[in-house]
């Protein structure tokens, strides 16, 4: 992806190793979609082959990490928090990019927990709207990890969401998505 600083153009290689069939984005803080996230860094995204085909396997599934400059201290309330502010903005960018500027966009609602015994693991529900493909309310499964990089000096937070359940084929595919550095844990 290439990025516009002024009048200096700077390509940021994706640092996350998918199958070549997955479509990478690279987008730097403040999201467009979601400025008032309180982070400096990143946004490094892999989607699935059928990520925008509804009657895919694969529909919607996908991983996005953030390259943080800061330790975000997750916690479940602020990890809520945070997935809200992204959807919801991401989703109202769906609608204008549709042209449907008067669509009232659905509330979304993030349900998300720690998981039992790991302290930088969240599990959780997503209801977002699809204003991109299905264009009605879909429910993403999400696993959520954070990790210090030692290679990079920067805190990493991994999202692998998709609506098919944990059990699924695809989660295999999902957990397989890495961060081409090794950085220990992550």
């Amino acid at each position: 992806m290439i990025m516009i600083n002024g009048c200096k153009s700077t390509k940021i290689e994706n640092l996350l190793e998918a199958p070549n069939t997955w479509r990478k984005e690279v987008l730097e803080f403040p999201l467009i979609f979601a400025r008032s996230l309180p982070y400096k860094g990143e946004e490094h995204i892999r989607f699935a082959e059928g990520w925008g085909d509804v009657d895919d396997e694969d529909y919607f599934s996908y991983v996005f990490i953030w390259i943080l400059e800061d330790d975000p201290d997750l916690t479940n309330s602020r990890v809520t928090s945070d997935m809200d502010t992204y959807f919801t903005g991401l989703m109202k960018t769906g609608l204008l990019t549709k042209l449907k500027f008067f669509k009232k966009l659905p509330k979304t609602k993030v349900t998300i927990y720690k998981s039992q015994g790991l302290n930088s693991m969240f599990e959780g529900k997503i209801e977002v709207y699809d204003a991109f493909f299905k264009r009605e309310k879909i429910i993403l499964n999400a696993k959520i990890n954070s990790s210090y990089c030692n290679v990079l000096k920067k805190y990493i937070v991994y999202f692998r969401l998709s609506p098919k359940e944990f059990h699924e084929p695809i989660w295999e595919n999902l957990q397989t998505v890495k961060i081409k550095y090794d950085c220990g844990g992550t």
